[in-house]
């Protein structure tokens, strides 16, 4: 009787204690890694439309439906809306979910 009563004792501890805080952590993993994915391919699309183009917004669009707040802004701070001349930085930054992140990235052509 000893063994099941131990037995349910430590089942209860993991499902009270432990068992939320890797379900957490897990979670936490899985939002980061979306940030990041996302972070990735937008940088990847405005190097590659040469900026804020339609095809940027639209994209930009799609994933504020998802929970998505993305900025494009210069090197000065000032919002980008369109496309951008060779050389300059456009910087993005994305706010999901309580996480926060920026990137860059420098148009190499137009």
């Amino acid at each position: 009787m000893g063994e099941k009563t131990g037995f349910l004792t430590v089942l209860l501890l993991f499902a009270i204690g432990i068992f939320p805080i890797l379900l957490n952590t897990f979670t936490s993993q899985v939002n980061s890694s979306k940030v990041l994915t996302v972070s990735t391919e937008i940088q990847q699309l405005v190097t590659a439309e040469g900026g804020v183009t339609d095809k940027v917004k639209k994209t930009v669009d799609k994933l504020e439906d998802q929970g998505y707040h993305i900025e494009f802004t210069d090197s000065n701070g000032n919002p980008v809306t369109g496309k951008v001349d060779v050389g300059k930085e456009v910087v993005i930054n994305y706010k999901f979910n309580g996480f926060e992140t920026s990137n860059s990235t420098i148009i190499m052509k137009r």
